[in-house]
């Protein structure tokens, strides 16, 4: 029998205590799925600043590049695929799928890093193809998000459904950048970084959600015993006629609106990624920002730093009670407050209290905060101040983007040959402020780039992996232009002495030095890196800024139009096709870029911006072209 879902018959949105709280055991679980996925998505990201130059720029953008032009081609299959046989099917062959695909992409990584040779191992054909498989059951997943919901939330509710679309998108990213680096900093020994983990971690959560999902999750509030509802989005959901998948590909194409917001969200394809891929690699690489800075990894407040006795999780577990029990007290006297001001600044102050703690997260959690925020706000206003409409909220983030990429082409900065932080000041001579001036009888050194480049290529003895000792395995060669022992390279007869010289200004007067070469005896694909960081030119805040404000306007955006103008224009029949079509835009908008800025940043990265200036700009403007469009009964 089914169970009405009905509280007040006046209100479409007024459901009953049943129907709200089945329809939180389908969405929260499917929430969870789809943040696992984004963990088993942007660990590509993770795995390359790990692995350095084992993975160059340039493969790491064709891998990524690769992969996202599979998953918007992809949409067009498995969009109309997912409007024939629901939602539910769909999520459970994307958790399945991605979960093969990463544990496929862990063991070649495993077995790259343990070869003779792992920079002579064509990462770039491999990974490509393993993450195009992985990126192609990731496609069904973002079209059955969208078709599930479409039956089970009204259109006046959809847009607080963007707010938590796009906080399921941020937890992913927060999964993704934070949580994939605390798996490698829990099983990390000494200098020996288990890669292949950050693929393996999100398989196993993504069998977890599949069981879960499996048990949970339906397509419609029938198949969970009750009434289906009136979405009020002008489609008959289950009655209309099948309409043939290329024809309704076309149908959603020749939708001015939807045509529209395709091409705002390709544009929002290239700037989502060529901020959130492209940070954590120019704070590495140039910046070589320590691990603990916001931009990379972040730092939790630990027991003994905040006075606390026991282990150090306590700290960390002091931080969240306080924030998010003064978080959940202030959510209840809004909730308790008369509508107006005062109920919205408590409410405010509580989302506020319950994301601050993530800040100590690093990228991940700079990115969650921003999309938590970006997304909430983006589908509030377009709901309460213009009548669901959402090209306003869009545009109003778009304009804020374009300030905000403008901004970034004079927030870069840059290095100095100089030390600004040391890693551990008690197995190092270096200090602050010291000024490198010659490096192995190497003294023209301009930045820290030229610092790096002199310190590790001081040739080192090659020798074969301890593993493979015995084998018969002929020892490697030093290569001098990749500064690097290379299999490729006969044996060469290196002897180093341990330390290497260099000299460094100081206050007093230059000071020679012999900095101790934990790299003296290397294997292939080894690299020598110094034990500190440069001084920047510019502070990196102001990179932090600009990074935060951008993100919480192009997540939010996408979240809004990808997560709920599709489904508003769509209808429950089309509903995954149309969001098939956007996000397909939305990933070969992030294909370009990946393959584009892989090239540039190679060559420059001031060309980073200004690559994506543009792309803001346009994306401003169409908004414009739809500011007053609203769906109603007729559809599209």
């Amino acid at each position: 029998m089914l169970v009405s879902n009905v509280a007040n018959t006046a209100d479409p949105t007024d459901h009953s205590a049943a129907y709200r709280f089945r329809r939180f055991l389908n969405w929260f679980p499917l929430g969870l799925a789809y943040a696992f996925l984004y963990m088993g998505r942007y660990n590509l990201t993770v795995a390359k600043t790990n692995l350095g130059e084992l993975m160059s720029k340039e493969e790491f953008g064709t891998i990524f590049a690769i992969g996202t032009w599979v998953y918007g081609l992809s949409f067009l299959v498995n969009g109309p695929l997912t409007d024939k046989v629901g939602g539910r099917r769909s999520m459970l062959v994307a958790l399945a799928g991605s979960a093969v695909a990463n544990v496929a992409m862990g063991l070649f990584i495993r077995s790259m890093l343990n070869s003779a040779d792992p920079g002579a191992v064509r990462v770039s054909l491999w990974m490509s193809v393993l993450y195009g498989i992985n990126m192609y059951f990731q496609s069904f997943a973002a079209v059955a998000i969208v078709k599930v919901n479409a039956s089970w939330f009204h259109l006046r509710e959809r847009g607080a459904f963007s707010g938590i679309f796009g906080t399921m998108i941020s937890s992913g990213i927060f999964f993704a950048y934070t949580g994939n680096q605390w798996v490698l900093d829990v099983f990390r020994t000494g200098d020996v970084v288990p890669v292949e983990l950050v693929f393996f971690a999100p398989a196993l959560l993504l069998g977890i959600a599949l069981f879960t999902e499996f048990s949970l999750l339906r397509d419609r509030p029938s198949e969970a015993g009750l009434v289906d509802i009136d979405t009020g989005d002008g489609g008959d959901g289950r009655n209309e006629p099948a309409v043939p998948a290329l024809e309704m590909v076309r149908k959603i194409l020749r939708h001015p609106v939807l045509l529209t917001i395709a091409l705002i969200e390709f544009c929002t394809g290239v700037l989502r990624q060529g901020i959130m891929q492209w940070v954590p690699v120019y704070a590495k690489e140039v910046l070589v920002l320590p691990s603990s800075h916001v931009l990379m990894y972040g730092h939790w407040a630990t027991a003994s730093e905040l006075g606390l006795p026991g282990p150090d999780w306590v700290g960390i577990v002091a931080v969240l009670s306080a924030a998010w029990g003064a978080s959940v007290a202030l959510f209840m006297l809004a909730k308790n407050a008369p509508a107006g001001i005062r109920a919205r600044v408590l409410a405010t102050s509580g989302l506020f209290c319950a994301l601050v703690p993530f800040l100590q997260g690093g990228w991940g959690g700079l990115l969650f905060v921003a999309g938590v925020i970006g997304g909430n706000v983006a589908g509030y206003v377009s709901d309460l101040f213009f009548q669901s409409r959402r090209a306003p909220a869009a545009g109003g983030l778009y304009f804020g983007l374009t300030l905000g990429i403008v901004a970034m082409i004079f927030s870069l900065g840059g290095t100095l040959p100089q030390v600004g932080w040391v890693k551990d000041p008690a197995k190092t001579d270096l200090r602050p402020g010291d000024t490198f001036t010659e490096i192995a009888g190497i003294s023209d050194l301009k930045d820290w780039q030229d610092v790096s480049s002199a310190f590790a290529c001081v040739p080192a003895k090659c020798v074969v992996p301890k593993r493979l000792e015995g084998t018969g395995l002929t020892a490697p060669g030093w290569d001098g232009d990749a500064c690097t022992c290379s299999s490729s390279i006969a044996p060469t007869d290196v002897q180093s002495p341990g330390f290497i010289s260099a000299v460094v200004q100081r206050a007093d007067g230059p000071q020679k030095l012999a900095i101790k070469d934990s790299k003296a005896t290397q294997t292939a694909g080894d690299r020598r890196t110094l034990p500190v960081g440069p001084a920047l030119t510019l502070s990196p805040v102001f990179l932090v800024m600009v990074s935060f404000i951008v993100s919480l306007c192009v997540i939010g955006t996408h979240g809004l139009l990808s997560g709920t103008a599709t489904m508003d224009f769509g209808g429950r029949r089309s509903a995954a096709t149309a969001v098939g079509v956007i996000d397909g835009f939305v990933y070969l908008g992030s294909g370009l870029q990946a393959w584009a800025l892989g090239v540039l940043t190679t060559k420059d990265w001031s060309y980073w911006p200004l690559f994506l200036l543009p792309f803001a700009v346009v994306g401003s403007l169409l908004c414009l072209r739809i500011w007053d469009a609203k769906p109603g009964k007729g559809g599209h």
